[in-house]
């Protein structure tokens, strides 16, 4: 088609329009006086650039006052890229073809360029001119009017050997104006035209395709992101060929206006769709609703500018839509940013992409502004630069959904690999549970034989003496494991794996008086293994502890039922002692003790070695205790040798607490205690004021005349007073308080003393002789009452 537009145009110089003289012709008293001439030799020279060979001047849109007569001035570059103005630029050169006959092209870029028109005449040898011939390009012409068949506005012309031509271009534009004249060799610029519609169509059929795909995904998955991605490449695409001038020849040749407003309007509508399509892939609503609502302010500032390019005064559109554009474009710097840090994997490559758009029309904008001379780079950097950050873009996303859907498939075969496991661990569960309690029915009765028949033995030799208190002691707390191990069975029955069950409630007590009341209730178990049992505490201990006194009772009376049960007659060991910010108790006994294989299993439910066949149990109490330690805070660990016993240690967190604290067990009523301390009188002294209060209220209870001192030194005058009543005397009080020095004087001074200390910590230092008791604090009542009548009542007292 430019072939056939070309060979139209040969005849061009004789059948262009012929005028007598241009009225808007820069007048003829403002020529200079030489005309320089530029020599031609055809095909020498395929391009040649006119923008420094001609001369230049300028016609004022608005006259103003001027010096002197305005008159022609060398073109040069930068002068030529005034960007928005509304002055015409005229141009002005002489051809001289020197070599044999060619055809030319007069090219003016860039194609966006409103009103272009070319003046020419023929200079004669003889001086003469031959009349100014008129041609018209520019967008303000319908395209078929057009010179040649060219998005740019192009000239032809044929210049024979030796003439000269004298040529004068007049350019204006209500876009950016920039001129860019070049003259072509027809045959070179055939080469250069191919290039040039197969590039342009190159990035448009890019940019199409992406648009398609980013549509096609948003009618697929309802995504709103994807439809102004599709909705941004169109209209950007648009805008580039608006731009090149391929939107003018192909989508509205006869829309002559529409052709600069489609500038603007296309380039800020695809800035503002960009903008949206991020709002809408990085949720900036709920993200950043602070941002989203300045985005739509200054969107709704861009259709506003949008509007006047439209339908207004097309240059105050576009300087309204530059500052539109610019903080659209850092809006998205800033939540890009933000969603990069957000962690959003699509906030990084938006970011690229944004800054690769922006770099890539930076120089289009400082052309546009007059700030940097037109070059064809500067038009296809945005075109290449945007649809590359589009690609990126959609790659990402599309990156980004097959992850989701990846991410979607991996936890729903994970969740039914899960729901499937759980059924089988219910399933498996459910036949474990049944055969346990299958067992539990089947060995319940020998569980519970062994305490039975030790509590009927004890009943047996039950007689009134020395031991009777002690046998019915050990009566009554056999009875009482019993019902907790019933207790606990039961729990065990209803949901055998439930460790949240253990209900832990820590207080203040006092370590070696419940230490010492667990020998006291593990006397039946030895008595019928004929085992001694032995408690060793560790004096660097704290006198009170907080913790669960109740769950530790039912951990320690197992682990000693167990070590009663294996071990052949001897002594079983129970200890108490500090391991950096740890609890340790022990229970060491002489069994037979276990191989590593059946320590490593010992602790699962309804498991027993091999010392075990033959003994009743079912093997439930390590799994109980180990519940019932972690339930604490602690673990229960076990270590053994074959041959040479088992070593099983709580280990629990070691909490001190203050004395002050403890709540002592109050005397419940039974007969004859009311009147124990008739005729005597009682001095109660300890270094704890809430120890005392207790003590006193006991020994009133009890039917003491009873009185509380001060200070140490305030007992010997109590103890006067009451003597000189003729009132048994007793001193309530604790080896802390009261030294053995003290007790052998008062002793020395009233022979008839009585004394009963009641100790926090185990005291060996202190002698067994008569009229003196030894109690471990909080002084249960088994123990307090039976001290108080041997006391009271005995003539020689050894505790």
């Amino acid at each position: 088609m430019f072939l056939a537009c070309l060979a139209d145009a040969e005849g061009a110089p004789s059948e262009a329009p012929v005028i007598a003289f241009p009225a808007d012709m820069p007048a003829a008293a403002a020529d200079p006086p030489s005309r320089p001439v530029i020599a031609l030799h055809g095909a020498a020279t395929d391009r040649l650039p006119l923008v420094d060979r001609g001369q230049l001047w300028i016609e004022r849109a608005d006259p103003r006052p001027e010096a002197g007569v305005p008159r022609w001035r060398p073109s040069e570059q930068r002068a030529l890229t005034p960007g928005y103005t509304r002055d015409a630029y005229w141009l002005r050169w002489t051809l001289r073809q020197d070599g044999e006959a060619a055809r030319y092209i007069l090219m003016v870029d860039p194609a966006r360029t409103e009103s272009v028109a070319l003046y020419r005449r023929r200079l004669l040898p003889d001086g003469g001119t031959t009349p100014w011939q008129l041609e018209r390009a520019g967008t303000d012409q319908p395209f078929a009017r057009r010179p040649l068949s060219l998005r740019e506005s192009a000239f032809p012309m044929r210049l024979d050997p030796g003439e000269v031509w004298e040529l004068r271009l007049r350019v204006a534009s209500r876009s950016s104006l920039a001129v860019e004249p070049s003259l072509w060799v027809a045959e070179a610029l055939i080469g250069e035209q191919q290039w040039r519609v197969w590039r342009d169509g190159m990035l448009s059929a890019v940019g199409l395709t992406l648009a398609v795909l980013a549509a096609g995904l948003g009618l697929a998955l309802r995504d709103r992101g994807y439809a102004w991605i599709a909705a941004f490449l169109t209209c950007a695409m648009v805008y580039e060929m608006a731009m090149r001038g391929t939107a003018f020849e192909r989508f509205w040749p006869e829309a002559t206006d529409w052709a600069q407003r489609a500038l603007g309007t296309t380039g800020a509508l695809s800035t503002v769709f960009q903008l949206l399509a991020l709002a809408a892939v990085l949720r900036l609503r709920q993200t950043q609703p602070v941002l989203h609502r300045v985005l739509g302010v200054v969107v709704a500032l861009s259709f506003v500018a949008v509007a006047a390019c439209i339908f207004g005064d097309y240059p105050i559109g576009t300087r309204m839509a530059g500052p539109t554009n610019l903080s659209l474009s850092l809006i998205g710097l800033i939540a890009s940013v933000r969603a990069m840090r957000r962690g959003d994997p699509v906030g990084g490559v938006w970011l690229c992409a944004l800054v690769g758009v922006m770099l890539g029309m930076a120089p289009r904008y400082f052309s546009l502004m007059g700030l940097l001379p037109y070059a064809d780079w500067v038009d296809l950097a945005p075109s290449m630069v945007g649809t590359a950050g589009a690609a990126a873009v959609l790659v990402a996303m599309l990156m980004l959904l097959q992850r989701e859907r990846l991410q979607r498939a991996q936890a729903l075969e994970a969740a039914v690999l899960e729901r499937t496991a759980e059924l089988a661990r219910a399933s498996a569960h459910a036949r474990a549970s049944d055969a346990a309690k299958g067992r539990l029915l089947g060995h319940i009765g020998h569980d519970l034989r062994a305490p039975l028949a030790s509590m009927v033995q004890l009943t047996r030799r039950l007689t009134t003496g020395a031991e009777f208190e002690s046998t019915r002691q050990a009566l009554e707390h056999g009875g009482v494991m019993l019902l907790d191990t019933i207790d606990e069975l039961q729990r065990f029955a209803r949901q055998p794996d439930a460790e949240a069950d253990v209900e832990v409630l820590n207080a203040p007590v006092y370590l070696y008086g419940l230490l010492n009341e667990l020998v006291l209730q593990s006397q039946a178990l030895m008595l019928a293994s004929t085992n001694r049992l032995a408690l060793t505490v560790d004096p660097a201990l704290p006198a009170v502890v907080e913790l669960d006194a109740r769950r530790l009772r039912q951990v320690l009376l197992n682990l000693l039922s167990n070590a009663a049960k294996y071990s052949r007659p001897g002594e079983i060991q129970l200890t108490a002692r500090p391991v950096g910010r740890w609890l340790a108790l022990s229970v060491i006994d002489q069994g037979p003790g276990m191989a590593a294989e059946e320590l490593a299993r010992i602790f699962d439910p309804f498991t027993r070695g091999q010392a075990g066949r033959g003994v009743p149990g079912l093997g439930l109490g390590l799994a109980i205790a180990r519940q019932t330690v972690r339930a604490m805070g602690g673990e229960l660990g076990a270590h053994s040798v074959p041959g040479r016993g088992s070593r099983f240690t709580a280990e629990l967190p070691l909490i001190a607490a203050g004395e002050a604290e403890v709540q002592w067990p109050p005397l419940l009523s039974q007969p004859g205690l009311e009147h124990l301390g008739d005729g005597w009188a009682a001095v109660v002294w300890d270094r704890c004021a809430t120890v005392r209060e207790v003590m006193l209220e006991r020994l009133l209870q009890c039917g003491f005349d009873a009185s509380e001192a001060e200070r140490v030194e305030d007992v010997a005058d109590l103890l006067e007073a009451a003597a000189s009543t003729g009132a048994g005397l007793l001193v309530v009080s604790s080896p802390e308080s009261t030294a053995l020095g003290e007790w052998r004087a008062w002793r020395a001074r009233w022979p008839g003393l009585r004394m009963l200390l009641c100790a926090s910590v185990p005291r060996r230092d202190w002698p067994a002789e008569a009229g003196l008791a030894l109690l471990p604090k909080p002084a249960p009542q088994e123990l307090w009452v039976p001290a108080l009548r041997r006391l009271c009542l005995a003539v020689d007292v050894r505790s």
